[in-house]
């Protein structure tokens, strides 16, 4: 009998032993692939940073999280990448967001959003009001939002000079084509454009043939990539800026271990920060390109940018209120002055 009890305690302390060094298994992170939609050419500077994104990932998840970039929109278009992004069959994008699930999402191209780099840098900074703002929209709609994506600042490139260059509300003595969007178009009339909307693809032969006067709707890359052999002049108004948003499926996200979420997070974030800096390089760069094919290129003082800018905020954003809510644009006047 002593025996038996003496075997069973010295069981009891070799289970007990097991016990305290036996430490629960920690969850292994499983292999994930991403599908990464762009609208970008493979030549642009988005896509040049969707492979450092791509590159730095999968470093620095070791492998776990791998990511497959469909440039130029292999997938579909802005509205149709979106879509999927919502129902989880693309996992990420990097798109212009389309305003059909929430007219508030085009905020981003808002008539004088930012005067200059300097305001924009502020205006979509990570924590700044809009980015937070839209994070919400995003998020009831599935969707994880990580960052603005800056491409240059809005200017206007015309065939003959403009009247009244630096003077708000007056008028330019030209008819120019904008997008189909009242936030463009709106921020045209109220510097002093006659506008009409017609397709982009049309734009060329318009300015070729005298349809229009002028073009409102593309940073200086586009000016100078798309119609410097028609374009005698360029003003660098700063009307509308050019950005476009990363953007990935919530469910997919939050389906990613804790330490791999906080890379692409990281990674996305960064990236989308550091494209205004690109941007205002690629700004800078192309308005010289431009001089150097003898087009006379137009800037403005900070003092003048400041005074058109408050004359637009002040006469289209009221035109604006509908879609986008006094409550959304109160919140960005409020924000300036932070």
């Amino acid at each position: 009998m002593k025996r038996i009890v003496a075997v069973l305690l010295c069981m009891a302390a070799v289970f007990g032993l097991t016990a305290c060094n036996d430490k629960p298994a920690e969850k292994k992170a499983e292999k994930v692939t991403l599908k990464f939609a762009t609208q970008h050419p493979i030549e642009h500077m988005a896509h040049k940073a969707a492979e450092r994104i791509k590159a730095r990932v999968e470093k620095e998840t070791e492998g776990r999280v791998e990511i497959q970039i469909f440039p130029a929109n292999q997938l579909g278009d802005a509205s149709q990448i979106y879509e999927e992004v919502i129902r989880g069959s693309i996992d990420i994008a990097h798109i212009t967001v389309p305003d059909q699930f929430d007219s508030r999402l085009g905020v981003g191209f808002l008539p004088f959003i930012a005067r200059d780099y300097d305001q924009i840098r502020k205006v979509f900074a990570t924590e700044a009001f809009i980015p937070q703002e839209m994070a919400k929209m995003h998020d009831k709609l599935g969707v994880k939002f990580f960052s603005y994506f800056g491409e240059g600042f809005i200017g206007v490139g015309t065939v003959k000079p403009l009247e009244a260059i630096n003077v708000a509300g007056t008028e330019k003595g030209h008819m120019i084509r904008v997008p189909g969007l009242d936030v463009f178009k709106f921020g045209a009339e109220e510097l002093g454009f006659r506008t009409t909307s017609l397709p982009y693809a049309d734009t060329y032969s318009a300015l070729q043939t005298g349809v229009v006067d002028g073009w409102l709707g593309g940073p200086p890359n586009l000016n100078y990539l798309g119609f410097r052999d028609v374009i005698k002049h360029f003003y660098q108004y700063n009307v509308n800026f050019e950005s476009t948003q990363y953007v990935m499926n919530k469910k997919t996200f939050e389906g990613i271990a804790d330490a791999d979420r906080a890379v692409v997070e990281k990674a996305f974030v960064e990236e989308g920060q550091q494209s205004f800096l690109m941007a205002e390089s690629e700004d800078q760069m192309y308005r010289k390109k431009m001089q150097e094919m003898g087009i006379e290129v137009v800037t403005f003082s900070t003092q003048e940018l400041e005074a058109m800018a408050n004359y637009v905020r002040e006469k289209a954003w009221k035109r604006l209120e509908a879609n986008l809510t006094p409550e959304l644009l109160n919140g960005l006047k409020a924000s300036y002055n932070n």
